[in-house]
């Protein structure tokens, strides 16, 4: 197998290792087994801090020793975390909380492995000299596969877990069932096992583009690990381009996956019904289907900022239309481009990362982009539950109601515009290194 077909491979690992059936009803189904609104963000903050901890470390060990082990370990801990959650026995509250606990580690650790590494396997197999011109194609490429996989597990994910859809389909083909609600919210999860399963086996045919490092002893490795990433930190440090990268990616990503993660709360408050969800993420995935070509596009008629100016407008309106929700359709409708801002974010941070990152320190690199934006969003969701708990408390009503949701959601507009500026401002007073830093030596714009 050639080392090029690591590019097409890559894309069906983060199509399987991403598109997950229970993300329709992701914040519904943590409240249905029976965790509060304050566990369900301690959990993320969980996941969060395990990637956070392994994140840099497998990045740095993914450019020394190979970038394929980490990406098998990826797929190996997804059929783990998934097979965590199959076992979880609603109702039962103290065990299942225990249950997400290690799912949400196991998570976190996949996450952490797959990051960088995956990414730098295929663009390090990509010829040399058109990796700039190929690697668009192939992100390009991979948000239209995401973008089928994500109407497939929305649709998909949103039916089975309402039981009275799969009752009322039961009884239009004759048959007498009622399915259970304990049973139909664990269907998404068993889906979710299978594909953890084809994920890893798309690892298992990865090939390894370059020759690994070898050490002379355990410690050697070890010592020269954390060599490599305090080197990869320095240079991103000292580098305007790659600082700029990492800060707005920071700003733009936490608060954008935030609204993700919560989507489904969202839709109960503008008084969507469940089974209508994964209408909601075809939708979406069909937008994204369209917008792929205009992503590649982008890149080449505009620079990152003028890119990363449209988008903050677009994120701050989705934000805006969030915070004051309308009824019904119109309500989703209007937070559309917050749905399609995390797509362009994560296709810029990509091109304009890889261009400038050398091939040796490149999964290190990208693990630094992982690391800084799930430290943001663990940051960012301990604030919200801390949010809805403030705002509960003042309104004299639970965390977990409606209204206070809603009241929480009006401070985010301004929180993204509050980062935005202070980041801006932070970047500006900077003093960074020379333009010749900002590309290690030996190594051009790739």
């Amino acid at each position: 197998m050639s080392e090029h077909s690591n590019a097409r491979l890559f894309v069906w690992f983060r199509i399987l290792f991403n598109c997950r059936f229970y993300y329709p009803v992701f914040t519904i189904l943590f409240l249905d087994l029976g965790l509060s609104i304050g566990e369900f963000a301690a959990l993320n903050v969980v996941w969060a801090l395990t990637s956070v901890v392994l994140e840099v470390p497998s990045g740095a060990l993914a450019d020394r020793f190979g970038r394929r082990p980490l990406v098998v370990a990826a797929g190996v801990l997804m059929v783990l975390e998934m097979a965590v959650l199959c076992a979880m026995p609603p109702g039962r509250h103290d065990i299942v909380l225990w249950l997400f606990v290690l799912n949400r580690v196991l998570s976190g650790a996949a996450e952490a492995c797959a990051s960088g590494a995956d990414e730098a396997l295929a663009y390090d197999s990509l010829p040399e000299a058109e990796r700039s011109k190929l690697w668009p194609q192939v992100m390009a490429r991979l948000s239209r596969g995401m973008a089928l996989g994500f109407v497939v597990s929305s649709i998909t994910g949103s039916v089975v877990y309402d039981h009275h859809s799969l009752t009322a389909a039961m009884q239009f083909l004759g048959l007498n069932v009622v399915v259970a609600k304990n049973v139909a919210i664990k269907l998404p999860l068993f889906l979710c096992l299978g594909t953890a399963l084809a994920c890893l086996m798309v690892t298992l045919r990865m090939t390894e583009p370059r020759v690994p490092v070898v050490a002379a002893s355990f410690w050697q490795s070890v010592g020269e690990t954390w060599a490599s990433i305090l080197k990869t930190g320095g240079w991103i440090w000292r580098t305007r381009a790659a600082f700029a990268l990492l800060l707005f990616g920071v700003v733009f990503d936490s608060v954008i996956r935030l609204f993700l993660t919560v989507a489904s709360n969202f839709y109960r408050l503008v008084g969507i019904e469940e089974a209508w969800y994964g209408v909601i993420g075809t939708g979406v995935s069909l937008l994204g289907l369209v917008t792929a070509g205009l992503m590649e596009k982008s890149t080449r008629v505009m620079n990152s900022w003028q890119n990363l100016l449209w988008l903050g407008v677009a994120v701050f309106a989705g934000l805006m239309a969030a915070a004051h929700p309308q009824p019904g359709w119109a309500g989703i409708a209007l937070v559309v481009p917050l749905f399609m801002s995390m797509r362009f974010l994560q296709f810029f941070l990509s091109h304009y990362l890889n261009e400038i990152v050398s091939s040796e320190q490149r999964a290190t690199a990208l693990s630094f982009r992982g690391l800084t934006t799930n430290l943001a969003y663990g940051v960012l969701t301990l604030l919200f539950g801390w949010q809805t708990s403030w705002v509960g408390g003042n309104l004299g009503l639970s965390a977990d109601d409606p209204q206070v949701f809603a009241k929480a959601l009006t401070l985010w507009p301004w929180w993204f515009v509050g980062t935005l500026v202070v980041a801006g401002l932070w970047l500006a007073l900077r003093q960074f290194s020379s333009d010749a830093d900002e590309q290690p030596e030996g190594h051009g714009r790739q």
